[in-house]
This record gives C-alpha cells, structure tokens and sequence, in this order.
C-alpha cells in the first residue's frame, strides 16, 4: 500500500495506514492493513486500528469492478457480504475505490515481485 485517502467523495485526506492486498491465480483476496495509531477508532472494517479479510474475487476486466465475498474478517459483520469496488491498474500500480462514493475512500498499492 502506497497510499490511503478517507473522508465524504471529493474531500478525501491522507491517513498513514501502511498494508497489502494479494490476489491469487485461484480467484481468492487477502487485505491487511494497519494505522500505526492504535488508539484509532474502530470503523466498519476496522479493529484497534487493523483492518484483515479475505474471501473469493470475481473480476470484471471489462468494467474495471472486482467484487470479493468475505470468508473471513477481523470484523465479523463482514463475513459473508460483497464488496464492490472499482481498480484502475497502469503498470505496477493498482488504485481501488468504492462502486459507492459515499464509503469515502481510495486506496493505492503498488505490485512488489511477480
């Protein structure tokens, strides 16, 4: 993760998160993230400032939307939901947002190895 920007749609802030995300060759997806303040309020996807899910992914290259069903999640609520999200990819560098503006975020990674 390079970057993570939250806030309402067009008032997005830098927030110093630090973390990855992992697709595999076998349709699965694997998001961990941490803020380095603890003290971080607890969000929908966050705990003590550490956010981890993973379940499978359906790619939609055409759209530019993944959709990943969460299997398991450090916040429980989100097991089982969908979520959709659009990715523009150039090169090594991979920048994911909501279909829905109003969950207020952007996050950009950028692919190390192969």
């Amino acid at each position: 993760m390079t970057s993570l920007e939250v806030g309402s749609p067009g008032d997005l802030r830098p927030v110093p998160y630090s973390g990855q995300v992992v697709f595999t060759s076998s349709g699965m997806m694997a998001v961990h993230a941490a803020n380095p303040d603890h003290s971080a309020p607890d969000t929908a996807y966050t705990r003590n400032g550490y956010e981890a899910f993973y379940g499978s992914v359906e790619v939609d290259a055409d759209s530019g939307v993944f959709v990943v069903t969460v299997e398991s999640s450090i916040v429980r609520d989100l097991i089982g939901q969908r979520l959709s999200r659009v990715y523009e990819r150039s090169g090594d560098t991979l920048v994911v947002t909501p279909t829905d503006p109003a969950e207020g975020f952007r996050v950009t990674y950028r692919r190390h190895g192969s």
